[in-house]
């Protein structure tokens, strides 16, 4: 096995160990799906800085403590990380890339899962993964820190109203899975301006600090999975904004922190970028009879 293939094997090890039914990226032919290949959203989410981001956007999203609460009582990603992950993967690929039947699909099955996450937290609090905040809020964070990764590591990143192109892209995505159209924020300025509503709502308990120390730790089922998690978890958390690093106790002490972490961001993203083939985009291009430039050939 030469290097590429391992690094290959590792990258969808994590990545593709488990799929939601109907991902398929090859039919119907010509169907391009919600957004297609001139898509901001085709574009960012064709490089492994979105896992990046995606890891980030997880970190994230614990500071609602209602839907962190629902994801530990209803979810066995504690237990099985690397299942999880593989069909958080599968959704994001399959509605980003599949046509609009397979997305239909997809949607329809994780707002069926949705409907049974719902119940109260000890302080009476209710929460429910069909109500809209709690979608927005999932979405709008991973959403934020795709882009996050996107401009810090990708090697010819969007820039200017493209990055809004890309919100905009994401919030059907978030109206697909039922949240208000006219709640979802779709611009760089929209998203600041949630943010700064949502802040004084956000709360760290222990349940939040112990995902935050979960999403940051090693998992793989190979060595080279686990410490290519690892530095993963690092660079994710340093993408956190600062108010989310003083919130969750992560905010570093001296420079070297982030410069490290930084380093280490552009070193695994070349090193994925140079051995990772993206089979899925691959058939979605071929699927709309659409030229496929790799991230390693810009």
């Amino acid at each position: 096995m030469t290097l590429r293939d391992a690094i290959d094997k590792s990258y969808w090890s994590l990545l593709a160990s488990a799929h939601l039914p109907g991902e398929q990226y090859t039919e119907p032919v010509g169907d391009p799906g919600y957004f297609g290949p001139g898509s901001a959203i085709w574009y960012v989410h064709g490089d492994v800085s979105g896992v990046l981001g995606g890891v980030s956007g997880l970190l994230l999203g614990t500071l609602n403590e209602p839907v962190t609460h629902g994801t530990n009582r209803h979810s066995d990603y504690l237990q099985d990380p690397i299942r999880r992950l593989g069909f958080t993967a599968s959704f994001v690929m399959g509605v980003t890339y599949g046509s609009t039947p397979v997305a239909d699909k997809l949607c329809a099955t994780v707002r069926a899962m949705h409907k049974r996450v719902q119940g109260t937290m000890p302080d009476g609090r209710p929460y429910s993964a069909t109500r809209s905040e709690d979608i927005i809020w999932t979405g709008v964070t991973q959403a934020y820190s795709a882009l996050r990764a996107h401009v810090r590591y990708h090697p010819r990143p969007l820039r200017g109203k493209d990055l809004d192109r890309y919100l905009a892209d994401y919030a059907v995505i978030n109206e697909r899975l039922g949240a208000d159209p006219a709640r979802i924020p779709r611009t760089r300025e929209e998203v600041r301006e949630y943010f700064a509503m949502m802040r004084p709502r956000l709360t760290v308990s222990e349940e939040t600090l112990e995902a935050v120390r979960f999403l940051r730790g090693a998992y793989g089922n190979d060595p080279a999975a686990r410490v290519g998690s690892q530095i993963i978890s690092r660079v994710a958390t340093d993408l956190l904004p600062p108010w989310a690093k003083r919130l969750l106790g992560l905010h570093p002490r001296t420079p070297v922190g982030p410069l490290a972490a930084r380093a280490a961001g552009i070193a695994i993203t070349r090193v994925l970028r140079s051995g990772v083939r993206w089979r899925p985009i691959e058939e979605a291009h071929a699927r709309v009879g659409a030229p496929y430039t790799p991230p390693t050939a810009l």
